[in-house]
């Protein structure tokens, strides 16, 4: 998960449940067997820009499709409106049938 996403995720639960308990769940979600990426590198800061070129979609979800397309991951979401503009002309790795609708999206590499 790249550290815009999460940044998304904080202020979202910040507005919506206050700065304390956005704290409290930004510590649990860092305990979570997440890696969090803190640079963009190379590949991934071209896709994020291509991406945001050609569709209309937030750089935080950019960015993380970018991270997803890199990695050969699988795209964690429940906000998925907001990429079934791009998933008609690009395939996209989505998994978007979850149990409980998370706050933001999360991309993960996939194992093997």
């Amino acid at each position: 998960m790249h550290n815009i996403n999460l940044l998304e995720v904080y202020y979202d639960m910040y507005r919506n449940i206050g700065k304390e308990k956005a704290d409290e769940e930004l510590a649990m979600i860092r305990l979570l067997p997440i890696t969090f990426n803190l640079i963009l590198n190379n590949d991934i800061f071209l896709e994020a820009g291509r991406l945001k070129a050609t569709y209309k979609v937030s750089l935080a979800d950019a960015v993380v499709l970018a991270q997803t397309n890199v990695t050969k991951g699988t795209l964690l979401t429940a906000d998925h409106h907001e990429f079934d503009v791009i998933e008609g002309k690009e395939s996209i790795n989505k998994h978007s049938e979850l149990q409980k609708k998370p706050i933001g999206a999360l991309a993960y590499e996939s194992e093997g």
